[in-house]
């Protein structure tokens, strides 16, 4: 469903510009009624709605895309901002925002049932208890610590529990 966006800004020029960026990503730009959203091009003290500023400049500020930003990263942006949320590109990615994994990333990702492996390896079993344990064949197992060893770079299994367990603790985020 669309968002009713109000647009501010600085010229007609701009106007019509930030118009066709939220038209592109597929809302409403309205005058009267009162909108979800607020999109602009000059940092507005203070906005009665959630605002999104688009920005040439370089470094992060909380609710700002950059000029080039597409149509789907405008319209998660907005529909985050609308959700009570707020954005922030990271430094890195500031020219980038929102992107898809990399081929090479997905393919690094440990599927839940690789994760089980690891765990009963770690655990000391042996292929044949793995498989009893998971309620698989003994050939699904050698197939998943075939993976495991590719995926995470090892050549052993204990290699590999000792990579999965670090990559763990530099995965788990500390509320």
């Amino acid at each position: 469903m669309p968002l009713l966006v109000g647009v501010l800004a600085t010229d007609e020029t701009r106007r019509a510009v930030l118009t066709k960026l939220v038209e592109g990503a597929g809302h409403r730009v309205v005058a009267t009624a009162q909108p979800d959203v607020l999109v602009c091009d000059t940092k507005q003290a203070s906005a009665p709605r959630p605002t999104l500023l688009f920005s040439d400049q370089s470094s992060p500020t909380e609710n700002r895309l950059p000029w080039d930003a597409s149509p789907r990263q405008i319209d998660a942006a907005l529909r985050a901002l609308a959700a009570g949320l707020s954005i922030r590109l990271a430094r890195s990615a500031s020219r980038r925002g929102f992107e898809e994994l990399t081929e090479s990333a997905v393919q690094s990702i440990l599927t839940p049932r690789e994760l089980d492996v690891i765990d009963a390896i770690g655990a000391g079993l042996s292929n044949k208890a793995i498989a009893r344990e998971l309620a698989i064949s003994l050939h699904t197992v050698k197939f998943h610590i075939e993976s495991l060893l590719r995926k995470l770079g090892a050549r052993t299994r204990a290699e590999a529990v000792a990579k999965a367990l670090e990559r763990r603790r530099k995965e788990t985020v500390e509320l």
